[in-house]
This record gives structure tokens, sequence and C-alpha cells, in this order.
């Protein structure tokens, strides 16, 4: 009799327990669902606002003539009493479309937008807008982007020694990108370097390194058909990072090669010899280029 009490004492207590906590427990249940849904959201709103910034960077399109529109952007810069930014990119580029997309957002937006004039130029598969970017005195574009910040009056590269930064432009965070185009803008344009005032020694130094980067960027022109040809196409990884290792090493070179003409013409010394960087031959030179095996 007190065994079949106890027991029922016992079952009417589990009962009580089970009844009293099963709304907390439902409760919750239905917290750790809102929150996974909740989540599921957060997650699905990222990535479409990493889908909308892609396409806001989607700005290189082609033109039936990009030395008109570059004609136009320098006309209305100087019109504005501004700089022309011209960027040459191509929208299968991450750091093309980072750049392109960084530009739309405040407070580097605003910035843009009053002191310069842009122009995007699409590259396509590496065989456009090399008319566009010869005209302003750079043999080839060594990256994509490359950003090119011209006086319209003059013509004179703004940027000339570091525009080179923008090679990995989507890494560049925005208050870099506040300070390298606040900075450039503040830029007093009477002192940039004027060929006129180079002695007769640093005129030929600095036609000799143009020939030498000249000669180079027609080797990187030839090896951009054999890159070109990936977009879109078969990639191979080895032969895209061998070329791109060399379009950003020569750069490098190069803006080290007059920062060196101008430093020691500024210390006074003639007779200036300097030693030029070589370069390994392509993997590829030779009977087969990449792509003749298939």
């Amino acid at each position: 009799m007190n065994s079949d009490l106890t027991r029922r004492a016992l079952l009417a207590l589990i009962l009580l327990v089970l009844v009293t906590g099963a709304p907390s427990l439902l409760a919750t249940e239905e917290k750790q669902k809102d929150a996974a849904q909740a989540n599921e959201q957060a997650t699905a709103t990222q990535k479409e606002e990493a889908r909308d910034d892609d396409q806001e960077g989607r700005l290189y399109l082609p033109s039936d003539d990009a030395m008109a529109d570059l004609a136009a952007t320098l006309a209305e810069a100087e019109a504005q009493n501004k700089l022309a930014l011209v960027i040459l990119g191509a929208n299968w580029c991450h750091d093309s479309r980072g750049l392109a997309a960084r530009l739309q957002v405040e407070p580097l937006k605003s910035l843009v937008n009053t002191h310069y004039e842009t122009l995007y130029v699409d590259v396509g598969d590496l065989s456009k807008g090399r008319d566009v970017i010869q005209s302003l005195g750079v043999p080839l574009f060594y990256a994509t982007p490359t950003v090119l910040i011209v006086d319209p009056i003059s013509r004179k590269l703004v940027n000339a020694g570091n525009r080179h930064i923008w090679a990995r432009a989507d890494s560049v965070s925005m208050e870099d990108s506040v300070s390298y185009f606040e900075e450039i803008a503040n830029i007093d344009l009477a002192t940039l370097p004027d060929e006129d005032s180079y002695t007769e020694e640093q005129a030929q130094l600095m036609n000799d390194i143009d020939e030498f980067e000249l000669a180079q960027a027609q080797r990187l022109s030839d090896a951009y058909i054999i890159t070109g040809a990936m977009i879109g196409g078969t990639f191979d990884r080895e032969v895209w990072d061998e070329v791109a290792s060399f379009r950003f090493q020569l750069a490098t070179d190069v803006d080290d090669l007059r920062a060196e003409v101008a430093r020691r013409v500024a210390n006074g010394e003639t007779d200036i010899v300097l030693t030029y960087p070589q370069y390994p031959d392509w993997t590829w030179d030779g009977d087969t280029k990449p792509g003749d095996e298939q």
C-alpha cells in the first residue's frame, strides 16, 4: 500500500516537473530557432550587399572611342578646375571592381567628386586602352586597375611616382584611399618635375630609362596576348603568375631607376652610371607557347 502511494507520488511529481518545465523548454527551442533564422537572414543580407558592391564596381564598359572619352574628361576637368582621374581596369578583375566600388562610398565619394573628373577605361582582354595610356606618356598598363591622375592643362602625371600601389586596390583600406586622393588633390602642380629643368646628363639618363621601359613593355605586351586569351578561356595559373610577377617587378624597377637619378643629381653627382635589372626568359620561350600543345 505504502509502496503504491510512493510510486503514485513520484509519478505525480515527475508529471508536475514536465508540465511546468515544458513552456520554458519550448521557449528555449523557439529562441534557438529564431536566432538561427536571424543568422541565416544576416548571412543572406551580407551576401546581397557583397553582390551589390560587386555590381557597383562594374564600371569598366566598352567604348566606341576611348580617346574621345579621354579628351572629354580632360576638357571637363580643366573647365571645373579639377584633376583628371583615369582608371584603366576590367570588370573581370577583382581589384578593378573593388576600387570602383569604393569610389562610390563616403567619405571617398565626395572627396573624388569634388577634386577629380573620373574616367573608367575598359582594357577588355588586356588588348584595349593602350592608346589612352600611351597618350599620357606611359607605354603600357602594368596592373588592373592602373590609376593615372593627370593635370588636364599640362597633361603631366601627378601621381607618376606612386601610381602602382593600386595593383592590389581591393586590399587598400578606405582610410588609406582617402589619404591618397586627398594628398594628391592638395599638391601644388607647380612643384611637379619639369623636364625643361633637367641637366643634359639627367635628360639623357631619363631618356635611357624610357627606352629600357619601352623595350620591357613590348615584352610584356607580347605576354598579354597569352594571358589575355585566358580570360574567359583555359586558365594557366603558373603562366598568369609568372607574367604578374614580371609586370609588378618592372613597375617597381622603373620607378626606382627614375628616383635614383633624381636623388643622385640632387646630390651633385655627375657621370652617373645606372645598373639596369635583368629578367629571366619566359618559361615558354622557345618553340612552344602555352596552349600550343593542345
